[in-house]
């Protein structure tokens, strides 16, 4: 079920960045992503206050957590932009390979509080594959 959700959630941002692509040719990259997150946080709150019917907490959390917005920000203008040139294929391709490589460092030191699963050299094949795959990608 959770492999389900994660592929579908895949599906979501490769077409969310391609309609921020187009959203990009009406409003500037900051524009776009003030819309969707805007837009996403009013859908959210409304959500959370009509249907889950919780209330809503914003104390008691390290200060640090909050980067997690700006980083969001930085990653809808920047695959916004990049849409554009590269084409969402290309764009899709780099961004999954710098989550890939993010993810084998934060496993691998146990970064955030998250599990440490130490990089084994047999995931080395795999990462090859990857790069190769996006090289060709970007060749054709």
């Amino acid at each position: 079920m959770y492999s389900f959700l994660v592929l579908l959630a895949g599906v979501l941002q490769s077409a969310m960045m391609s309609f921020n692509g187009l959203l990009a040719e009406s409003v500037s990259l900051w524009g776009v992503s003030l819309v969707v997150h805007a837009s996403g946080g009013i859908l959210l709150v409304l959500y959370i206050l009509l249907v889950v019917r919780e209330k809503i907490t914003l104390r008691g959390m390290p200060w640090y957590l909050y980067s997690a917005g700006f980083f969001g920000v930085l990653l809808v203008s920047v695959s916004s932009w990049c849409v554009g040139i590269l084409g969402a294929a290309v764009t899709t391709c780099l961004s999954v390979s710098g989550q890939l490589c993010m993810s084998a460092v934060i496993d691998h030191y146990g970064l955030f509080h998250v599990p440490k699963v130490p990089f084994s050299p047999r995931r080395i094949p795999c990462f090859l594959m990857i790069l190769a795959g996006i090289i060709l990608l970007n060749l054709s």
